[in-house]
């Protein structure tokens, strides 16, 4: 039977467009093979999604040549600021906090770059703290102290070294609540004895360059020594017991800040979700 030109042109289209659809489908396999894991397959990196997390950023002050102040008889700051940073990341963890540390050892970090790792770890966050751990022997008890920058408003473009401002008041916020957990961190043990009384807490303002630039709720823990009421020292800041109950003390604010930002983050009954 012989077919007439237009029917071989018809059916010519018709196969093209059939061979088209097989390929297409072909390359779809194709694609969704590679995607399953295929050995050959080109991985482009993702960023985590972290809008499910609460993190929380610990600095221990100092590292490497820098050695901070002497503390008790003849202990470094850093080495202080990195054992209360080690014990209270285990605490956390345990807790279920994500946690990042700007330092695991004795390291050399300026203030520029701890500002850094404390920016990216919180990048997406659903909540986030951070804390700058120093210790001091001067003084009594812990200073909290809160960036002095004056609030402003948060900008697509914060300047380097005055990025805080748009978190001063979430981490005065924040002061407070470590503020509240010290006066109710009793040992429960002899009210006559000193290191059973509740830890005393100092809140101030000050200018600290890494906290300056840090884009979270931020906080510097300075730890003095206990000392009695003719300001004799009592318990020296690296004492373990000492040690422990600050970083429990700590952990239940950080649980207490937590609450506060999930609670904060729920839809209200009209639908829409408070801020923090």
């Amino acid at each position: 039977m012989t077919l007439s030109s237009q029917s071989i042109v018809r059916r010519f289209a018709v196969w093209t467009l059939a061979a088209g659809l097989a390929a297409f489908s072909l390359a779809a396999q194709g694609q969704a093979s590679q995607t399953a894991g295929a050995p050959n397959a080109p991985v482009v990196p993702q960023r985590p999604a972290q809008a499910s997390h609460f993190v929380v950023v610990l600095d221990a002050a100092h590292g490497g040549d820098d050695g901070g102040g002497q503390v008790g008889a003849s202990v470094g700051e850093k080495t202080v600021t990195l054992a209360l940073s080690v014990r209270l990341r285990s605490l956390l963890a345990a807790r279920g906090f994500t946690v990042v540390t700007t330092r695991e050892g004795n390291v050399n970090l300026d203030s520029d770059a701890r500002a850094q790792i404390a920016n990216h770890a919180v990048a997406g966050a659903a909540g986030a703290a951070c804390l700058s751990l120093h210790a001091s022997q001067a003084g009594a008890g812990v200073h909290i102290f809160v960036s002095s920058l004056e609030p402003a408003s948060a900008t697509r473009f914060p300047a380097w070294k005055t990025a805080q401002a748009a978190y001063v008041a979430r981490s005065l916020k924040l002061a407070g609540t470590v503020n509240s957990a010290l006066e109710h961190s009793s040992t429960g043990g002899d009210p006559g004895d000193v290191n059973s009384r509740p830890i005393p807490a100092t809140l101030a303002r000050a200018s600290l360059p890494g906290l300056d630039s840090m884009t979270c709720p931020a906080v510097a823990i300075e730890v003095a020594p206990i000392r009695d009421a003719d300001r004799k020292v009592v318990t020296e800041a690296t004492d373990t017991q000492y040690q422990t109950q600050l970083v429990e003390a700590l952990a239940a604010a950080l649980l207490a800040w937590k609450t506060d930002v999930e609670t904060d983050a729920k839809p209200d009954s009209r639908g829409g979700g408070r801020l923090p």
